[in-house]
């Protein structure tokens, strides 16, 4: 899950860092976080980034928080906006764009806490996910953060764009769980890739989007290449690659 902090106050911003971290600590969910303090640079990042959801300050300097708003609806429907702002006088134009929660400084975790879930609610009826017991705990990882899965020491490894979980579980308990979902290849022994973030490949390796090789298996380098290749092709048609 990828969010987006937009506030011009570095104090609030970070408050909210601070409360969004605790969150996935309690709810053991992970978050990619980025901050901004000008509305600009943010529609700006919007241009080659995908975000799931991004808090919005009303009173910024350049532009309210309800155009902004209106900005990201244009240019990500998908998108879910969660203002957060010192009055309650802009609720209702809030909700005329379609916001899904609207929390009044100064606010408590609790507050947070309820939006997020509400938040939740409404994602996984469209996202896809694995479900991992991390420790004693479930993990839930969405599909579209994960770059490659390894084996290791008997631990499932799955790399994702924040954070790497490890599961204690077989490779062959684990595959079925990513084999329904086409951008997931088996290219090498116990690793599995996301197509979507392979930015180039060689005769022997995989070269993602962050800059990581994964091995292609020398036994199955044919098949492995194909497979690529069909998927590449098919997708790339309907237009559905991450940029």
């Amino acid at each position: 899950m990828t969010i987006a902090l937009v506030d011009d106050s570095d104090s609030d911003i970070e408050l909210l860092h601070d409360y969004l971290s605790r969150y996935c600590h309690d709810h053991h969910v992970y978050m990619t976080i980025e901050k901004f303090t000008d509305e600009h640079i943010f529609l700006n990042s919007m241009q080659h980034k995908t975000y799931d959801l991004v808090f919005l300050d009303i009173y910024m300097e350049h532009m309210d928080g309800i155009q902004l708003a209106c900005e990201i609806s244009r240019e990500d429907p998908k998108c879910q906006i969660i203002f957060i702002t010192t009055s309650e006088e802009h609720a209702v134009a809030a909700y005329r764009v379609h916001a899904l929660d609207y929390l009044v400084k100064p606010y408590k975790y609790v507050d947070l806490e309820d939006a997020l879930d509400h938040y939740e609610q409404i994602a996984s009826r469209f996202a896809r996910y694995i479900e991992l017991k991390e420790g004693r705990y479930r993990t839930r990882v969405m599909l579209s953060d994960i770059l490659y899965t390894d084996y290791s020491n008997h631990y499932i490894q799955v790399h994702t764009v924040s954070c790497i979980v490890r599961s204690y579980m077989s490779f062959d308990m684990f595959l079925p769980m990513l084999s329904p979902y086409a951008n997931f290849l088996w290219c090498y022994r116990n690793c599995t890739v996301n197509m979507d973030y392979i930015e180039s490949f060689s005769h022997k390796e995989f070269i993602l989007k962050n800059k990581e090789r994964i091995p292609i298996a020398s036994a199955r380098r044919q098949e492995v290449l194909q497979l690529y290749a069909d998927y590449i092709f098919d997708h790339r048609s309907k237009g559905d690659l991450l940029s």
